[in-house]
């Protein structure tokens, strides 16, 4: 079935995204620079066109968007939730607490990016990718942390998860 597996647009913006993370963490302390990364984030269509595939179907009735591949990943490390009766019956997971304390703190220790645009959600990314208020390292590759921030940032702060 077309567009279940990887290459939904959600889940490939998301990858592309991981891909200007990875070689943005990968430059000299003294290259990334905010110029360097919004250069990065707004050619990422079309200098990031490999993604790598979906190892999962997108499930829980969600559509084949950011959107819905991020509120998909947000209940996979926001709760035990069931996905077919929708009810919580645990905790969130300490990646998806520690992601949402994250976001608080750096908005608290930062001026505030407002705006819903492309660049805006650039720029809070890059803000994340930077500060010295959160713990360094934590977003690795691979890491749950960094799965959920992917999902974040690849579907704007509209659909960022606030709470469990």
């Amino acid at each position: 079935m077309p567009g279940q597996w990887g290459g939904s647009s959600g889940y490939t913006s998301a990858s592309r995204i991981r891909s200007i993370v990875e070689h943005f963490l990968a430059l000299p302390t003294a290259s990334q620079t905010s110029a360097r990364f919004a250069d990065m984030w707004s050619s990422r269509a079309v200098t990031f066109l490999d993604v790598e595939d979906l190892t999962y179907i997108v499930g829980g009735g969600e559509g084949n968007t950011a959107a819905g591949w991020s509120s998909y990943v947000y209940r996979l490390y926001g709760s035990t939730r069931n996905t077919s009766s929708g009810t919580v019956r645990g905790l969130s997971d300490q990646p998806y607490r520690e992601f949402l304390t994250d976001r608080t703190d750096l908005q608290a220790a930062t001026s505030a990016i407002s705006g819903v645009t492309d660049v805006a959600q650039g720029q809070r990314l890059y803000q994340f990718l930077v500060s010295t208020v959160i713990a360094a390292g934590r977003y690795t590759r691979g890491s749950p942390h960094q799965e959920i921030l992917l999902a974040w940032a690849a579907s704007g702060s509209s659909a960022a998860p606030s709470s469990v």
